[in-house]
């Protein structure tokens, strides 16, 4: 990752490396934590209280990579809100046409934000108050190359309440038979069962 990247990075994220994460499962080593407060700066249309956390994968910002763009992220929303596909549909586009435009803007990197879409659908329910969606995103690397970049995006909504909703999102260009997505599921299996857990 460049100096340059890193510096974009971290004018919408506050980093926390020596932080404690209270919602991501343990990843394997080198993967880099983040913590962002809601409102988020660079998606002030997303009306959340709550907060997200971010793992980057080591190979993140190396386009050569076999974790190039690959990450986890999870979000703590405290609102009275129904977390479907069509929700989630605004959601992904309004955060990373957002994210893209903002720090595409200080690469100097030309994108067209409007060509940021996701497609949403319900993949099954995990239990009761847990279901699951899979997304693909059509979006960029505002990072490193500026280009186009079609995302896959595994993602699991928890109820834990009216107004306390926790959503797990899995995140790489790979395709869901890559073995990168091994780890990957087996981090929202993690995420589930801490979950489960904190329901007993």
């Amino acid at each position: 990752m460049t100096f340059i990247a890193f510096l974009m990075l971290a004018a919408v994220a506050r980093v926390e490396p020596e932080a404690t994460p209270e919602l991501l499962p343990k990843t394997p080593p080198g993967w880099r934590f983040e913590r962002i407060d809601f409102p988020l700066s660079f998606a002030p249309d997303l009306k959340f209280t709550g907060f997200e956390e971010l793992r980057f994968a080591p190979g993140m910002f190396d386009a050569k990579s076999d974790t190039y763009f690959t990450y986890i992220f999870a979000m703590q929303i405290n609102n009275d809100v129904t977390l479907n596909a069509k929700t989630l549909k605004d959601l992904f586009e309004t955060y990373y046409r957002g994210l893209c435009k903002k720090v595409a803007k200080g690469k100097e990197f030309d994108i067209d934000e409007s060509k940021i879409v996701a497609a949403v659908r319900e993949d099954h329910y995990e239990s009761p108050h847990s279901r699951r969606f899979m997304v693909t995103l059509e979006s960029y690397d505002p990072f490193v190359t500026g280009k186009p970049l079609t995302l896959n995006l595994a993602v699991l909504v928890t109820d834990k309440g009216k107004k306390e909703h926790r959503l797990f999102a899995s995140v790489s260009p790979k395709p869901l038979d890559d073995p990168v997505w091994k780890v990957l599921l087996r981090m929202e299996r993690d995420f589930h069962k801490n979950q489960t857990r904190s329901d007993r």
